[in-house]
Order: structure tokens, then sequence, then C-alpha cells
């Protein structure tokens, strides 16, 4: 894997980052799309709410997710190489905060217990397909960044409702919609 670095000037260097403090109160006016990211391996399921998501290309299909190293899935896929990144409607609420671990006493497998329909996709990860779009990927690459992994994936299957629902969103640290 080669990586190009730009040319920086001794003057860009000597600036220093923003405190993270400062970071988060910026992050908060970046709204973005919920989505659960699920990975499987050895009969184990686990899954993270998340923003960090998005498009790379459409040809070939791929999609980049961000995932911190200390969580559990993050081990579950690495170990099978497989993903889904399930995208949640206005109406799925309760799911976004299942999973990203906001109801007291939800965690590990009892997070896909009595929410949405769950099923094994073509690589074994858990698939919502009730979601807005689930998007089912074999990560093609995976690129440390510091506490998280950036996983390249490519798009081996779609399922979801595929409807015209609102998208359920997260800013200033709270879920909303569009509407």
């Amino acid at each position: 894997m080669m990586y190009h670095s730009m040319s920086v000037s001794n003057a860009t260097r000597l600036v220093q980052p923003v405190s993270k403090d400062d970071f988060c109160n910026g992050m908060r006016n970046l709204a973005g799309a919920c989505v659960v990211i699920a990975g499987s391996a050895g009969g184990q399921r686990a899954g993270l709410t998340a923003t960090a998501v998005c498009s790379i290309s459409a040809e070939p299909p791929r999609l980049l997710a961000c995932v911190n190293k200390d969580v559990y899935a993050h081990g579950l896929i690495t170990r099978s190489g497989a993903i889904s990144i399930n995208v949640l409607g206005r109406q799925q609420e309760i799911i976004a905060k299942r999973f990203a671990g906001m109801v007291e006493g939800v965690a590990g497998e009892a997070r896909f217990e009595e929410v949405g329909t769950w099923e094994s996709g073509l690589l074994g990860a858990p698939v919502l397909t009730d979601a807005l779009v689930s998007f089912e990927c074999r990560v093609v690459e995976a690129i440390p960044a510091n506490s998280h992994e950036m996983f390249v994936c490519e798009v081996i299957g779609i399922a979801g409702q595929m409807t015209n629902e609102d998208p359920l969103m997260y800013f200033n640290g709270n879920f909303s919609t569009l509407g």
C-alpha cells in the first residue's frame, strides 16, 4: 500500500491542531445519517451505531466505514472480513440507541433482540432487512487511523425497504430527521 504525503512548509508544521473539546464542539454541527455497522464471527454478532460512513466510488461499488478499535464489533469485523452497513429511518431511533449503548442493560447479542428483522447476509454479517437500505460488504482494505480503523468495503449485496422515508440523523447531540 502506498500513501502520498503532501509537501508541507515549515510554517504549516508549526501550527498546532485544535483542542479535543473545540473539535468535538465543531463536529456537533456536522449532521450525519445514523447507521448500524454490524459484523459476525465464530457464532457471535456485534454492532454499533455510527455516522462515520461514506461512499467512495460507484465503479466498483465501495463504501468507507470508520470503527473504533476498542469496540467489540471491530474484532469481529477484522476476523470475518465482512460487514453490514444498515441505514436507519426516522422510526428506528430505538435501534440507534440500543447499538449506541444508550439503553441500560442492553449489550452484546441483546442489541439484536426485539428490534428490527435481522438476517445473516451472504458473508455472515447480520443485515437489518427493514432498514432504509442495508449494504452487505466485503472488507477489502483496513487503514489504521489513530483510535479508529477505516474499512474500505466492496458492496456485494443491497437489501432493505428503500422507501422515501426520512433517514434518522444525528445532529448537535440529538437524533432528528430531515423534516
